[in-house]
């Protein structure tokens, strides 16, 4: 973990799961983390191991241009990395094991900035892992943050978190990279390319 923000709800979920595994989602009281909740989102299991936002903030929303209530988790990924993150989501929900995610954030626009995605499992009515507690945080917001919409997920990098570990000390889990180049949406794929850390949209006349 990176961002100061995922510090501290990892800090507030190990206090509310004591020795459990995870904590229940009861257990979770919105005030605590009020500063923390525009950010946060709630995912349950539903039909197919697909994991679906149960409620998600305001900030988050307003990110994506869309409320995400009812969505499918591995919607806000782009085409080809929808499958592997809806993967490692139901992973966390049920496997009761937390991941962090590094994440590209493609904009309508084209414009790519990045981000951390803390995933932490809590369990429901039943008793049973079946639901996870998430939170998203952006490195240096940029100035077209809430101007473009984010239209897809990029994953770049995946690292579980050993509970039994401070979170300080994360090398015994280190980061699995991932290859985070992201498919342009929007008539964009055919038309970029990568020049070091930029993205070169290609445009003008062709005649």
């Amino acid at each position: 973990m990176k961002h100061k923000n995922s510090f501290e709800l990892f800090d507030y979920w190990t206090e509310k799961r004591g020795q459990r595994a995870a904590p229940s989602r009861t257990d979770i009281e919105p005030a605590d983390i009020r500063t923390l909740l525009p950010h946060v989102f709630i995912c349950d299991l539903v039909a197919d191991g697909q994991l679906s936002f149960r409620l998600a903030g305001t900030a988050l929303c307003a990110l994506h241009g869309r409320e995400l209530k009812g969505q499918l988790f591995s919607s806000l990924w782009l085409a080809d990395g929808s499958r592997n993150a809806g993967r490692t989501g139901a992973s966390v929900a049920t496997g009761a094991t937390p991941a962090v995610l590094s994440l590209d954030c493609l904009s309508s626009g084209g414009r790519v900035t990045q981000a951390e995605m803390l995933l932490l499992p809590i369990t429901g009515p039943s008793g049973h892992n079946d639901r996870l507690i998430g939170m998203l945080s952006l490195f240096n917001p940029p100035y077209w943050i809430g101007h473009e919409p984010i239209v897809g997920f990029s994953s770049t990098g995946v690292r579980f978190i050993d509970q039994e570990r401070d979170p300080l000390f994360l090398a015994n889990r280190p980061e699995i990279k991932l290859p985070g180049t992201p498919k342009f949406a929007h008539g964009f794929a055919n038309s970029s390319k990568r020049v070091a850390h930029l993205v070169v949209l290609e445009g003008g006349r062709r005649d």
